[in-house]
């Protein structure tokens, strides 16, 4: 089997819980050679916690010999991070949101077209057997399609992360924040067309284009197995000084809706995230578990009737976690040429359809 040597570019949260340990489980696929990031508490934790070597900017990781990488920095630095490794020769993957604007998605296909290398944006959901076993559910119901619901409500991270050892990046510069704050605003006003700030950028960043991005791509998943194109944004909000965001989309023109919600809910120890897709006589649910619990199934849910026989059945297809199945789509597509599940493309598709909601947001 073909090992990629690959480098992981930040070294937060989802790096430390997530893709380091889960790299090097998969260590028959895949020689993780460095991590890079500017915080060196971060690369302290990297180095003691998993023995894996680190470097301090993303230029000095790209030195190294490499196959691929992994970018787990924060959001404004996906863009250029894909551009520079698409540059150096390197297969990507990239951590949503892949960007904010939907031009720059254009830019990095024509970059991923010339350097001849593939792209995956990391939409691990994509990857979960329940979601799988609810696409074959939904195939060739699209004419039969009523209505759907997004339902996301999370507590701050110490009630997600307490029992995973990490260590907080909280010693970059304020300088270097300041730079970051200075490219998101930059980026998200090109997206838009027009500047933003206060509770609607921090709903638009945060509720939208980090956390409710992954319901947009899964939706629209399944939308794409229905044959259904045609989705379109009609409402969207930002409430309680941005700890609430909600969107409405209407379908086929309005053959059916599609209503999001996500809530902050800070204090109650409790993750939600459920999707329910409603046709005319079923009802599919997709409740998630909170993203760190690992191997902890997804709950399919289908509610049918024949006549006044009313049935409900749950559906389950092993404890894969999609973080590791991810990887292991992302290792198949380079090696073997399978499929890019979650490419370029289908994260231009989910940020386009954010802008237009930004956009009525802000309105």
């Amino acid at each position: 089997m073909t090992r990629l040597r690959i480098g992981v570019f930040g070294a937060g949260m989802v790096a430390q819980v997530e893709h380091v340990p889960n790299l090097l489980h998969l260590r028959e696929k895949f020689d993780l050679v460095a991590v890079a990031d500017p915080s060196s508490k971060a690369r302290a934790f990297i180095e003691s916690r998993f023995g894996v070597a680190t470097d301090p900017s993303l230029d000095a990781l790209l030195g190294r010999k490499l196959d691929a990488l992994l970018i787990a920095a924060p959001d404004f630095c996906h863009v250029s991070a894909v551009e520079k490794a698409l540059k150096a020769g390197l297969h990507v993957m990239a951590e949503k949101p892949l960007c904010y604007d939907p031009a720059d998605a254009d830019r990095l296909a024509h970059a991923q077209n010339a350097a001849g290398r593939l792209v995956q944006v990391a939409y691990m959901k994509r990857f979960d057997t329940s979601y799988l076993a609810a696409l074959s559910l939904v195939e060739g119901m699209g004419a039969r399609l009523r209505y759907i619901s997004v339902e996301k409500t999370e507590p701050d991270a110490v009630y997600q992360m307490g029992h995973h050892f990490y260590r907080p990046s909280d010693d970059v510069t304020a300088e270097m924040i300041a730079e970051g704050r200075a490219e998101t605003q930059r980026q998200v006003t090109a997206a838009l067309g027009r500047s933003i700030s206060g509770a609607v950028f921090r709903g638009y960043t945060g509720a939208f284009c980090s956390s409710l991005v992954h319901d947009f791509n899964l939706v629209h998943g399944l939308l794409d197995h229905m044959g259904i194109e045609d989705v379109q944004a009609v409402a969207a909000q930002v409430f309680a000084d941005a700890e609430g965001a909600s969107a409405t989309l209407r379908i086929n023109n309005d053959q059916a809706l599609w209503q999001l919600t996500h809530l902050n809910v800070p204090h109650l120890a409790e993750y939600r995230e459920r999707v329910a897709i409603h046709f005319d006589d079923r009802i599919l649910e997709l409740i998630f578990p909170a993203p760190y619990l690992n191997h902890q199934p997804t709950r399919l849910i289908v509610q049918r009737s024949d006549g006044h026989r009313y049935e409900q059945a749950e559906i389950r297809d092993g404890y894969v976690e999609p973080y590791i199945a991810e990887l292991e789509g992302f290792h198949a597509a380079v090696t073997e040429g399978a499929p890019v599940r979650t490419g370029i493309a289908h994260a231009r598709k989910d940020m386009a359809l954010i802008a237009s909601i930004g956009r009525l947001a802000a309105a």
